[in-house]
């Protein structure tokens, strides 16, 4: 994404990026879309490797629940793909979302392209 774009982002109103400090370093972060209405997207969400099975995901994730419905919102939702964490989708399910919808999409693998190192992911294979 072009730096500008996401500068768009970043700095829409309707955007809140929250980060979850554990003893002064940045162990998880989220982001809340509200730009349409009636709506929320938790865009991005996650925890770093030595904050996995420490609570601090379901910290984080009860404080987004929280976030967002306070909101005059419908809707929240969030997407999940292979490329994150093995436990996601159960770990959303646990969180009350319930699958939507299910898609097959194809895209150059970002490993491959240089985007993410190639030691993303390990539990999908590298085709070359």
């Amino acid at each position: 994404m072009a730096d500008e774009a996401l500068k768009a982002i970043i700095g829409d109103p309707l955007v809140e990026i929250y980060v979850l400090l554990s003893d002064g370093w940045q162990a998880g972060m989220l982001e809340l879309d509200f730009r349409q209405p009636g709506q929320c997207e938790l865009v991005f969400f996650g925890v770093g490797k030595s904050a996995i099975g420490t609570g601090a995901g379901r910290y984080l994730m009860n404080h987004a629940l929280s976030i967002a419905w306070v909101h005059p919102i419908e809707r929240l939702w969030v997407h999940t793909c292979h490329f994150d964490h093995p436990n996601a989708l159960p770990f959303y399910q646990r969180s009350g979302f319930k699958p939507y919808a299910f898609m097959i999409e194809v895209t150059d693998d970002p490993r491959l392209t240089g985007v993410l190192p190639r030691s993303a992911a390990p539990h999908v294979p590298i085709l070359e």
